[in-house]
């Protein structure tokens, strides 16, 4: 497995496309003026030693150069070998409502980006608890099984958005029922839920299923996103630009409501609690106290270990091609033997 330790450094890599549109234009502009002042054919003739060929190779070269130097800069690492950890901590499947109702905004900046601010902000507090996520709207998806590598989860959840399921509504059954298959089977506790949405559109047999899971020992937490008054729901297009706000058959404004009755109940059958999602930190925080207090078991997991620094490799490398470049020129002949004296 390999990893970058300056992951920022890799956004230099962008100078390598724009540096190729720059010497095209040059090219082009260069091409442009030579034509105004004569044939092409007749310049190239007055310029025999100059090789075309060569100064592609060149800013090949260049280009090469560039990049092998921005991996090395990034300072590549490579993990030599898995290696089996043990923690104590308990499983916690976190299934985040992606319906279109979630890209409301009277939470700021919407109640999409709130909860994944909330996952982040709680990811950070957890300690030895193995994490997974569950999207869903119309339907539900497995979108990271179980695991302890945090980070991988988080750049998950940066992809995700109201996109990532095809069909619309919000089926809290689903992802019960998704976020319960990600369980072991053998265990009657250890294990934990944490629903976040805003409840609208659900079906009525959530109530009835958060029942049957939390008599298996799995305790069931609700997180509401959004507020009592509600807000319009906005459309974009392809391009992100915002059309306008979606509208009923009547032409009117939808407007889509956090419904707190539903959640509340839904955390009292799951034996858990509920919370509405007003300052990311404070939930975040209590949510990590209702975990640390449930019982622990010993979590076996791998992981890679032994990374070993490749920067090295990288930098060598531009380092010969910067040699290779120095004795390349412009010229079809750096001397001729024929008519030396």
């Amino acid at each position: 497995m390999i990893r970058f330790e300056h992951k920022e450094y890799l956004l230099l890599l962008l100078l390598i496309p724009i540096s190729t549109a720059l010497y095209f234009y040059v090219v082009r502009q260069t091409k442009n003026r030579l034509e105004k002042i004569g044939n092409i054919d007749l310049i190239n003739r007055l310029m025999p030693d100059r090789n075309e060929k060569k100064s592609v190779a060149k800013f090949i070269l260049f280009n090469l150069i560039l990049f092998f130097l921005i991996i090395g800069f990034a300072q590549p690492q490579m993990g030599t070998k898995m290696e089996k950890i043990q923690r104590k901590g308990i499983d916690v499947m976190i299934a985040l409502d992606v319906s279109k109702s979630m890209l409301s905004q009277d939470v700021v900046p919407s109640r999409l980006e709130k909860s994944k601010l909330l996952i982040q902000t709680l990811l950070k507090k957890l300690d030895g608890d193995r994490v997974g996520l569950v999207i869903f709207a119309g339907s539900a998806y497995m979108q990271m099984p179980l695991t302890v590598d945090y980070s991988s989860l988080m750049l998950y959840l940066k992809t995700i958005n109201t996109n990532s399921v095809p069909t619309q509504g919000t089926i809290i059954t689903d992802a019960l029922q998704t976020s319960e298959n990600a369980f072991k089977a053998t265990d009657k506790k250890y294990k934990a839920i944490i629903v976040i949405t805003d409840g609208e559109d659900h079906e009525e047999n959530a109530i009835d299923k958060a029942e049957s899971i939390a008599s298996d020992g799995t305790k069931i937490f609700t997180i509401g996103v959004g507020s009592k008054q509600g807000g319009t729901i906005p459309e974009y297009d392809e391009n992100g630009n915002k059309t306008g706000d979606k509208k009923d058959e009547n032409g009117e404004p939808i407007i889509s409501k956090l419904n707190e009755n539903m959640l509340q109940a839904l955390a009292k059958a799951g034996e858990g609690n509920y919370y509405i999602l007003d300052n990311s930190k404070t939930v975040a925080d209590f949510l990590s106290k209702d975990i640390a207090k449930m019982e622990t078991k010993t979590i076996n997991d791998k992981v890679f270990t032994d990374f070993v620094e490749q920067f090295q490799y990288f930098l060598a490398f531009a380092l010969l091609l910067l040699f290779i470049d120095f004795f390349i020129t412009y010229r079809k002949k750096i001397f001729d033997f024929k008519n030396a004296k």
